[in-house]
């Protein structure tokens, strides 16, 4: 009878994370300035074999991709250090995954500048091997190194200064905000993970008396100002996402921080109005931004209907702001209707249409001392709608029928409006007559 072998253990599956770094890396003559403890330290930089290596998108200039591909794939644990997600994350970086088109062009400039003339600035790696800083250059050398380039091993090193184990999450978070957020990257770095590094801040630097003067010391270019109006602006995309019922989704708001630019003028504005009609602003605000019923330059116009002082005294327009607020009067009907699955709520045509009419309100306001142009643009609304009706140029539908007993409802309003307005006319032309004799 033949003799049973011993069973032998396979080795385990070496996987990014599981090495020391400084020990497979190749430490070159380079050194970088870091600020950790205190204390500004020199760094060398080394060679780090890629292999080694593993994205690093939780915070930082791509911390919107770790969410939707958390949101792509519920209920899974994603390990960037397993190769499935990492070749997942690099199509991200890459620009090919679905919803990353924007990152197409940025990636192939720099692979054409690596390939021409290598690596030119070292990244910044955790000694586990995520890479704080680098990650798209991570993400173009893998992408060489599997190409039918010529020598493409050339191609499987990292240049990157490797932190000590010891660098807390303080200094982590000086490091990553110092070297990506600063004024002269920022059109590299999306304004929703802009907010979201100082989200982060905020939590690290929560013991801190004064979070934002921190976080601004750290964020070169940007004043404490903005740090302040950043973070007013996170808590309105906080209450946002709670509103619509889906806390963290940060990806969903990623082409919408213009709007909350906005939202953060309107709202401090509100404030000076009567309660009831304050409470109703962050609803209506919270629909027209998830319909997307106006861009950021429409919203603007909500807060000149508010009033103030001087100028912007001459643009309020009461009737135009209530009529529009009217969308957040029931907040259960409305928290039930933007929280729909889908880009757009169950009232998105409600909302469409009353931004509509307050934009067109307003834009009638802004000609407030142009009266002629004002009762001309009356008169052309009024031909045309004729001009339709006679020559039955309007399409019928479901809802015609009622539309048109609308239609029917406004002109008479029009015709008792444009008596009241001549009238009105008259006596302001007799009026300044008699002043001027």
């Amino acid at each position: 009878m033949a003799k049973k072998q011993p069973t032998v253990a396979k080795p385990a599956v070496e996987k990014a994370g599981d090495i020391d770094l400084v020990k497979v890396a190749e430490k070159t003559d380079r050194k970088e300035l870091f600020d950790i403890k205190g204390n500004t330290v020199e760094l060398p930089v080394y060679r780090v074999p890629t292999k080694h290596l593993f994205f690093n998108i939780e915070n930082g200039r791509y911390a919107d991709k770790m969410l939707q591909l958390r949101e792509d794939n519920p209920d899974v644990e994603i390990d960037p250090r397993q190769d499935q997600w990492k070749k997942k994350i690099k199509t991200m970086l890459e620009g090919t995954y679905p919803g990353t088109s924007g990152d197409k062009e940025p990636f192939q400039r720099l692979r054409a500048d690596i390939l021409a003339s290598r690596q030119r600035r070292p990244g910044v790696v955790l000694n586990d091997g995520g890479v704080l800083d680098g990650n798209r250059r991570l993400a173009v050398l893998l992408d060489l190194a599997a190409s039918p380039e010529p020598n493409p091993s050339r191609f499987e090193w990292l240049d990157a200064v490797i932190l000590p184990p010891n660098v807390g999450p303080e200094d982590r978070w000086r490091i990553e905000a110092g070297l990506q957020i600063g004024k002269d990257e920022k059109l590299a770095y999306s304004p929703i993970n802009q907010l979201l590094k100082i989200r982060e801040g905020l939590k690290i630097f929560s013991g801190v008396e004064k979070p934002e003067q921190e976080i601004a010391k750290n964020l070169y270019g940007i004043t404490e100002k903005e740090i302040k109006r950043d973070i007013v602006k996170v808590g309105l995309i906080d209450e946002y996402l709670e509103f619509i019922g889906k806390s963290g989704a940060y990806n969903d708001v990623s082409g919408l921080v213009e709007r909350f630019e906005e939202a953060v003028d309107i709202v401090e504005r509100g404030k000076e109005l009567p309660l009831e009609k304050f409470k109703r602003i962050k609803p209506t605000l919270w629909a027209i931004i998830h319909d997307e019923a106006m861009t950021n330059w429409q919203m603007r116009k909500i807060g000149r209907a508010m009033g103030g002082k001087g100028k912007s005294a001459v643009y309020k327009n009461e009737r135009a702001l209530d009529d529009l607020l009217k969308i957040g009067s029931s907040i259960t009907d409305l928290r039930r209707a933007l929280g729909v699955r889908g880009p757009a709520s169950s009232r998105s045509q409600l909302h469409v249409e009353k931004s509509k009419t307050f934009i067109e309100r307003m834009e009638a306001t802004e000609k407030i001392n142009e009266p002629l142009r004002l009762a001309s643009t009356a008169k052309t609304n009024l031909e045309t709608l004729l001009d339709a009706l006679e020559t039955k140029g309007t399409v019928k539908h479901g809802e015609w029928e009622q539309k048109m007993a609308l239609v029917e409802v406004a002109l008479g309003e029009i015709s008792r409006l444009s008596d009241k307005c001549a009238k009105a006319a008259k006596r302001l032309r007799v009026k300044v007559i008699k002043k001027s004799k």
